[in-house]
């Protein structure tokens, strides 16, 4: 009976998305955010290398279709889309979140004969003539994690197969429940989840991997050749490189909610007298945002030197311990394999950032309390429980701190993941290719 109305619920749900989006597109006027996201979506028709245009209309199938929501589930799936890709598979991709949109039309533009990308029509879902279904030509459909909308759903009786990758089910609801329960193959994040998937959901084929692993590995074995491409890290590099990793530490897509970790005295000490060196890589690179954490800072450490280097250029002085703000993107996962104790930002506010970078770079990991939307640490804490540290008080950094970083991270579980990630992945997409 509960899979009967869960299939009555998807088939309403299908059926009042046309009149929902046509009040949502008369009153857009009214709402500033409505308006925006009805011309992020009407972009579709204005991209002039028809990398939004439907297979279909051309009478092509594709091999796959990927639905990520953000750019954190893009990167999830990004290492599967690049193997499809490799062996001339054609892939399409629907994404939810504007900030996700230049990733995705680079993917499209760099591989134009197998890539076609849509911006995912919510508001403007049937009155502009496009609905996923419809553009869609691929008979797998892959998702990321979440965005189980019901237009989407309503295609696995039409014939499609569906995969979950990155999978979590802490405490589903019951509409999650039985969105599980159409799945043909399940990627579990972490073992825990695998446990679960396959207690509860056993018609599907369930498995555990995060194909972020590999990716990740592969960016720190070229780490030293990408941030020696960045002229203006040089001389702040070589500054690294002469001082024992201990001595350094680094605060990866930091928040100034997460600034409440630094307030300790003894941190000016050991920051003015340059025994500890301070790295900061803020999340939010705005400029804005930016001048508000240097005020910030300054305000904290009164007197100590706050260096901030760009693509552009560097006020660095290796010659004057101080701390460093780093404002560009791009090279964060590189940066830890320079560091071996690191903080991850995000703790304080909604939720951390990614841990599995720095812990996959030898870095040991600390973090503030907002975890239950991360997976990566449950992994981390199965597999290296003594290498993530999480910081209920955040007064208790100092202590913390002083004490782990004389103590070199256990690389062995990092070297068994390494070995693990190349085998593992190939078993994983056979699955996804012959289900």
């Amino acid at each position: 009976m509960s899979r009967f109305f869960f299939i009555l619920l998807l088939v309403l749900a299908a059926i009042v998305r046309g009149p929902l989006s046509l009040l949502l597109i008369v009153i857009k006027n009214i709402h500033p955010k409505l308006k925006e996201r009805f011309d992020f979506e009407r972009k579709n028709f204005l991209e002039i290398d028809n990398v939004c245009r439907s297979n279909k209309l051309d009478n092509l199938v594709a091999d796959y279709c990927f639905e990520v929501s953000s750019e954190g589930e893009l990167e999830q799936v990004r290492p599967l889309i690049e193997f499809f890709i490799k062996k001339n598979k054609r892939v399409e991709i629907l994404f939810a979140s504007p900030s996700v949109e230049s990733k995705c039309l680079k993917m499209a533009r760099d591989h134009q004969d197998l890539i076609r990308v849509l911006r995912l029509p919510i508001v403007t879902h049937f009155f502009l003539f496009q609905t996923a279904s419809k553009w869609m030509s691929a008979k797998k459909l892959i998702f990321c994690r979440y965005d189980f909308f019901p237009e989407l759903l309503i295609l696995k009786f039409f014939g499609v197969k569906f995969i979950l990758v990155s999978a979590a089910g802490k405490n589903p609801s019951w509409f999650k429940s039985e969105v599980y329960r159409l799945f043909n193959v399940i990627i579990a994040a972490n073992k825990k989840e695998e446990q679960y998937f396959q207690t509860h959901f056993k018609k599907a084929k369930v498995n555990q991997f995060d194909f972020r692993i590999p990716r990740i590995f592969e960016r720190i074995g070229k780490s030293q050749q990408t941030l020696e491409a960045i002229n203006s890290l040089t001389s702040y590099l070589d500054f690294l490189r002469l001082r024992p990793k201990n001595s350094n530490f680094i605060m990866g897509s930091a928040w100034e909610s997460d600034f409440g970790i630094l307030k300790s005295n003894e941190w000016r000490g050991v920051l003015a007298s340059g025994e500890v060196h301070l790295l900061i890589v803020p999340h939010d690179l705005r400029p804005k945002s930016i001048e508000q954490m240097k005020k910030h800072l300054w305000d904290l450490f009164k007197g100590i030197p706050v260096y901030e280097i760009t693509r552009m250029g560097s006020d660095f002085d290796p010659a004057i311990p101080g701390i460093v703000l780093l404002n560009l993107s791009g090279v964060l996962c590189e940066l830890y394999t320079m560091f071996e104790c690191s903080y991850v930002g995000g703790g304080y506010a909604r939720s951390i950032h990614s841990v599995l970078e720095p812990y996959l770079a030898g870095c040991r990991v600390f973090i503030g309390p907002s975890i239950h939307r991360s997976t990566e640490y449950d992994f981390i804490a199965e597999i290296s429980p003594n290498e993530i540290h999480l910081l209920n008080n955040p007064d208790s950094f100092y202590n913390l701190f002083n004490l782990n970083r004389m103590i070199p991270p256990d690389l062995s579980a990092r070297q068994c993941q390494r070995l693990l990630a190349s085998e593992k992945k190939e078993q994983i997409i056979k699955e996804i290719e012959t289900c």
